[in-house]
């Protein structure tokens, strides 16, 4: 990192104080169900700081491998990827799909965490190796849907429909933007609405999250969205202050993981949403400099796609916290508890200051080579 003022410093100071200010609310958030559930307030603190320690150690692994030569690890990547969604399922005692990689009655990681990842890098080497190719819509379905097809579909019967979603989002955008055919692209999105409402009708659970948020009442009502609603209008404009949240103790569940930005809002108010805001703001802002600056076309959408993954993290989990979408589970990046999601989104972090300092050594980007041809 060359200046105060270049994309990556930026970019990774604001990162590191929405670690610090995310961590102390998380603390703050948890103490509650940690005393109740394990007689151990910081229970959660403990556990959430070693999962940064290790997303730390594989931030800086990757912060230093050349991103170039994940085009030439692409098998690898999709075979490790569905070898651990088939150990998922084969491993879980229910003999069903399960989205947690359970060795030995321990949790280890989060199935779509590392789907996530890999489809990005692969969409990414996708729309660069087959540059030509790619406004072709019938190329299109015989080559890229086989493997995201099939990955989204073993993510989506866990079940997990949140990730699904978000996950497919982000490879949608990155294909709009590759100038992917429109034809394709319509397809993917009627196969989507299909799919998606099929799996919503024929689920029980997801139909009534969905009915809870169209149409609230005093039976079905969405409990969280509620007492979220309370917490965030309570904090006013400067909070109740620090751990000093009445919703936390027992009357917001999830309160350190997907509804955290309503117990944020409860102790530090709306200066406090404001910061976090501007925070992220930041990063979006430094993310697109970057991105910007990419020396190739793989660094270009490999950088796009790990943006993206950050800014619609943080969309949909602001949006359901005030009530403007139905309770998804995804947490927020950076502030929620969360060890696998933790400690993927530190290392896909890494591989941007790859591309960041990959482009720091060179004189052209790949937007002024485009421009100049």
């Amino acid at each position: 990192m060359n200046s105060k003022h270049s994309p990556e410093y930026l970019f990774i100071c604001a990162i590191i104080a929405l670690i610090g200010f995310g961590t102390l609310v998380m603390y703050s958030a948890g103490a509650f169900t940690a005393t109740m559930k394990f007689q151990n307030y910081a229970h959660y603190l403990i556990k959430h700081v070693k999962w940064l320690i290790v997303g730390a150690g594989l931030y800086f692994i990757a912060s230093r491998f050349k991103y170039k030569n994940l085009k030439f690890m692409i098998p690898w990547l999709i075979g490790m990827t569905w070898l651990i969604m088939i150990m998922a399922f084969a491993l879980n005692p229910t003999n069903k799909p399960d989205r947690w990689l359970i060795i030995g009655g321990r949790s280890w990681v989060t199935t779509s965490d590392v789907a996530r990842i890999m489809l990005i890098v692969y969409t990414a080497y996708f729309l660069d190796r087959y540059q030509r190719e790619i406004s072709d819509w019938t190329f299109m379905l015989k080559k890229f849907t086989p493997i995201t097809g099939l990955t989204l579909f073993l993510i989506l019967i866990q079940p997990d429909l949140s990730s699904t979603f978000i996950i497919g989002s982000i490879i949608f955008v990155m294909l709009l933007i590759g100038k992917v055919s429109s034809k394709y692209l319509m397809l993917l999105v009627t196969v989507a609405i299909l799919a998606f409402s099929l799996k919503i009708g024929t689920s029980n659970y997801q139909l009534k999250r969905l009915m809870n948020w169209i149409q609230p009442t005093e039976e079905i009502g969405d409990i969280q969205q509620h007492a979220s609603k309370l917490a965030m209008g309570s904090g006013e404009l400067l909070g109740r202050g620090p751990g000093s949240s009445r919703l936390k103790n027992g009357h917001l569940p999830a309160a350190h993981t997907d509804f955290i930005l309503a117990i944020l809002g409860e102790e530090y108010g709306f200066i406090g949403v404001v910061t976090l805001f501007i925070l992220f703001g930041i990063i979006f802002h430094n993310g697109i400099r970057i991105l910007q600056i990419a020396p190739d076309r793989f660094g270009l959408f490999l950088a796009l796609g790990i943006i993206l993954n950050l800014i619609f993290y943080f969309l949909i989990n602001v949006a359901y916290v005030i009530g403007f979408a139905p309770n998804t589970g995804l947490t927020m990046p950076f502030v929620s508890y969360g060890g696998s999601n933790t400690i993927f989104t530190l290392g896909a972090v890494g591989l941007l200051m790859s591309i960041a300092r990959e482009a720091s050594h060179g004189t052209t980007t790949y937007q002024k080579r485009i421009i100049n041809v």
